[in-house]
Order: C-alpha cells, then structure tokens, then sequence
C-alpha cells in the first residue's frame, strides 16, 4: 500500500463495527495512520463520539451495499456511495456518546491502574474517555492540553481522581496536578451547584477520611470503593448529557 493510498484512506469517514452476531453498536470514526509489517497491518484510528445502534446498522446494509458475508467475518472494505446521501440518515440516528476528561495522578502506580480500570469501564460502557496517556502525543504542549480539555464546551463532565498523592499536589499546586487544579478552581468557585466537575476516589485515606484536596472537600464525592459507587457515577455522566441534549 502507497503513502499515496494511505492518506486518501485518512480522508475517508469509516463505520468501525463487530460482526453481526454481537449485535453491538457501530462508531463513527477516521483512520489516522497505518503501518504494514511483514507479517500484519496496523490501523491506529480515533473515533468521533457519534455511535449508530445496531437496529440503525443493520438499516444501513442496504445503502452500503454490505453483504451477509461482510457481517460475518473479520474485515475492512470500502464502500463506493454519494455522502451526501448517507448524512440525513446518519444524522438522524447517531446518538452522541457523553465525552469525559479524567484528571488524576500518575502516583502512587496501583492508582494509575485503578484510573485505567475505571476507563476501560466507562468505554465499554458508551462514554468517550480522553486523558493524557491516550490523548497527548509526543511534541503537544501539555499546559494546552490540560486547559482545552478542562475548559472546552465539547467535554460533557470531568472527572476528578482524588488521591492523597493528589491532593498533596493539588493544596501545594505542585505539577501538572496542581496546574489542572488551579483551572478547576476557577471553573466551579463561583458554581456550588455545578454537575461537571465530579470528584471521585478509590479508597480512603490513611485516617480514614475522604483524601480530597482542600477545594473540593465541600464536594459531593463519588467513592468508587463502595458496590453502588461506579454506577453512581456513571449514572451521572449520562444524566448531565441528555439533559443538556435536550
């Protein structure tokens, strides 16, 4: 495959779907890059939060000229069809998936593989998850990245890992922690009944008491270590978004 032919597939919107028998979702998306291998293909891509539901998909056999075939195997294709046909309908059955940034600290290690747990969760559960480990590359300014995604209309809720770690760092306003922070601050001083900004925690501090940094200790928290805690939260999430969707 050709430079050329690589990046005229980048310009190409796709349909990233299982195969029928999973009867799950399909997601709007874009190839960013490929790289072939001797022995495979690679295909980094990123999606666009819209979702089209199964019963939708399956509507769409037709306009795509898809095959049963093509439902049931492993594969990728492209489908030569008139855009402009296809939006109406996309428009009108695509369901925009909430968007979150998660603001957390990298220490101590068990907290970033509690963090990464807690995505993968919110993922397969319908929510768009951006955070840096994922979202940040290499030659990107970090202070941008943290004040678009924690100032930007186009982020539905923020979620707030709070730690002892972070908030230590938060109080002291040391690091990248202490940075977001700052921001945080002036985002929800003036809004006591704010819903984006959501604080949460895995466990509690060595005393016991929720280790929230001074400015959120007012805050009604999400505590991810009781049973009903993640649903708390994702509950919330989907609450906020369909309510500003309306």
């Amino acid at each position: 495959m050709s430079p050329r032919a690589i990046n005229e597939l980048k310009t190409i919107p796709c349909l990233f779907t299982y195969e029928k028998f999973h009867k799950s979702e399909g997601y709007v998306g874009f190839i960013k890059n490929i790289d072939i291998y001797q022995k495979g293909i690679k295909i980094d891509y990123e999606l666009t939060g819209q979702v089209i539901t199964f019963d939708n998909l399956m509507q769409l056999t037709e306009l795509l000229d898809m095959g049963t075939w093509e439902w049931n195997r492993t594969h990728w294709t492209i489908k030569k069809t008139k855009l402009e046909e296809l939006k109406p309908y996309l428009q009108g059955n695509y369901i925009n998936k909430p968007k979150i940034f998660i603001s957390y600290s990298w220490n101590p290690p068990s907290n970033q593989q509690n963090v990464f747990s807690l995505i993968n969760k919110l993922e397969k559960d319908g929510i768009n998850v951006v955070y840096d480990r994922k979202d940040l590359h290499p030659g990107q300014d970090m202070n941008y990245f943290m004040e678009h995604f924690l100032t930007s209309d186009e982020i539905d809720s923020i979620i707030i890992v709070c730690n002892e770690d972070y908030a230590e760092k938060a109080n002291k306003r040391m690091g990248g922690v202490g940075y977001e922070s700052e921001m945080i601050i002036s985002e929800i001083k003036n809004e006591p009944l704010q819903r984006k900004y959501i604080p949460v925690i895995f466990e509690h501090g060595d005393n016991g008491e929720l280790p929230l940094p001074n400015f959120l200790k007012s805050r009604y928290c999400v505590d991810l270590s009781r049973d009903e805690g993640y649903d708390d939260l994702l509950n919330a999430i989907k609450r906020l978004k369909e309510e500003f969707s309306a």
